[in-house]
């Protein structure tokens, strides 16, 4: 069994904080594990498409919006469970993730160029990740460590 001869900082900085907020946040224990919520489609694995029925065809309304680009988000196809009714997109971010889609949010999207809160397209876990390196927390909406407080 081999000892350490010396311990040099290539190999602890990695194991350090990189600055007082990330120590912050480390030394309070918080964590980053996230789950989409039940009702939402986020997954790494392909989700399966379907091809547009005759009915949706014929419909005035209807507009194939696969291979267009929102943001992030790249549009494959019509997911297979939807109904014609409610149809869902399958789209997919540049991260590799597959999530579903309304018509309406990918209209409205393509329009104004931003989401309806008026952010660009993306999935749900670059919007956490976009969140959190801005400091703020998804679930209580408010940033993780008040930056103003006197340590």
């Amino acid at each position: 069994m081999k000892g350490f001869s010396r311990i040099d900082m290539d190999a602890v900085a990695p194991l350090s904080p990189a600055n007082k907020t990330a120590a912050l946040v480390s030394g309070k224990g918080e964590h980053f594990d996230w789950k989409p919520r039940d009702i939402d489609v986020h997954t790494d694995i392909p989700i399966q498409l379907r091809q547009a029925t005759k009915k949706e065809y014929n419909d005035p309304n209807y507009v194939d919006l696969k291979g267009t680009s929102i943001g992030r988000l790249r549009v494959m196809g019509i997911a297979a469970f939807s109904s014609q009714d409610k149809k869902r997109w399958v789209v997919r971010c540049v991260c590799g993730s597959y999530e579903v889609r309304r018509s309406k949010y990918i209209k409205h999207s393509l329009k104004h160029g931003a989401d309806e809160a008026g952010r660009e397209p993306m999935c749900m876990w670059c919007r956490k990740t976009q969140l959190l390196q801005n400091g703020i927390g998804i679930e209580r909406g408010k940033p993780l460590i008040d930056i103003n407080s006197a340590d």
